[in-house]
């Protein structure tokens, strides 16, 4: 896989954005314009990544699974949460498709796909039996 080149993106499945609001669960929502939908994604040494809300304020707020840093449970929901440390790290990977990616909890086998029963917005939990092919759009350079 190509490594993810640091910068703003947007990401995407199902033709919908991950969207964040803090200290509730991550959701899909129809694209459109704002920051609510927009995620800083970089590398670190160990060849992870951290996605985190752009913001020139650091702590930043981190996107994580409930109960971190503890080891995650299938059925975690994914969440944003203020000035975690260390930050969640997670594991991208090249998906089934072209141009699709899988997000794992760095270390495990557990990615991000949509919750059961499937509601509106949809949430994200933490799931073992699925790899949903999540797209990143680069907006623009950190």
């Amino acid at each position: 896989m190509t490594a993810l080149p640091p910068g703003i993106y947007r990401i995407s499945l199902e033709n919908q954005h991950l969207s964040r609001a803090e200290q509730v669960p991550v959701t899909l929502l129809p694209a459109h314009e704002g920051p609510d939908q927009e995620f800083e994604v970089h590398g670190t040494p160990e060849g992870n990544y951290v996605i985190t809300k752009p913001s020139p304020i650091r702590p930043s707020t981190y996107l994580t699974y409930d109960g971190a840093p503890e080891k995650p449970d299938a059925g975690a929901r994914v969440l944003m949460r203020l000035s975690e440390f260390p930050p969640c790290e997670w594991k991208i990977t090249q998906g089934a498709g072209p141009g699709t990616f899988t997000i794992a909890v760095a270390g495990t086998d557990l990615t991000i796909g949509i919750a059961p029963p499937r509601i509106y917005p949809p949430f994200l939990e933490l799931k073992s039996d699925q790899n949903p092919g999540w797209t990143f759009e680069r907006i623009r350079d950190e």
